[in-house]
């Protein structure tokens, strides 16, 4: 009985730290915000958005996952490749707002980086993507290319 009533009283503990740190209506309206900035078609917004606890100080961060090359020409990208130049850009909680994370957290940057080489590597040799895929990567090779390079200085920039 005294092990339970421990194990109920640390557990409510845990979540009352975790949600009293996490204000809801906070991450809620600064996804608004985020959402009212992103780029869309038809309705349908370019950006996605999450919460996650990145590193694991019991404090959500948003993730704003936006990609460029599709934001500038809609419809360009198929859905195999289309995830090569997603682009996560994370919120953390300062004082009583977010903001854009100036280094990377939890490592979570840093683990995007093989994601990325092996694209680097696929878009410089498609030979194991499909034929549209293929094509579209004959006619825009380059831009693709300098695209993935990009993310790779953000993610560098971030974790220096």
């Amino acid at each position: 009985m005294k092990k339970w009533i421990l194990t109920f009283i640390l557990g409510i503990n845990l979540i009352w730290t975790c949600f009293s740190q996490n204000n809801i209506q906070l991450i809620e309206k600064t996804i608004s915000e985020l959402k009212s900035n992103s780029p869309g078609h038809e309705g349908v917004l370019v950006n996605s958005y999450c919460i996650r606890d990145l590193d694991n100080d019991g404090i959500f961060e948003i993730i704003e996952t936006s990609n460029r090359i599709e934001a500038a020409v809609m419809g360009l990208l198929n859905s195999e490749i289309s995830g090569a130049f997603d682009y996560d850009k994370v919120y953390v909680l300062k004082g009583k707002q977010y903001v854009l994370a100036t280094s990377d957290i939890g490592y979570y940057l840093r683990s995007k980086v093989p994601h990325y080489l092996l694209w680097k590597r696929l878009i410089s040799d498609p030979e194991n993507l499909s034929t549209d895929s293929q094509h579209l990567i004959k006619e825009n090779k380059d831009s693709f290319l300098g695209e993935i390079d990009w993310i790779l200085n953000q993610i560098k920039a971030k974790t220096e």
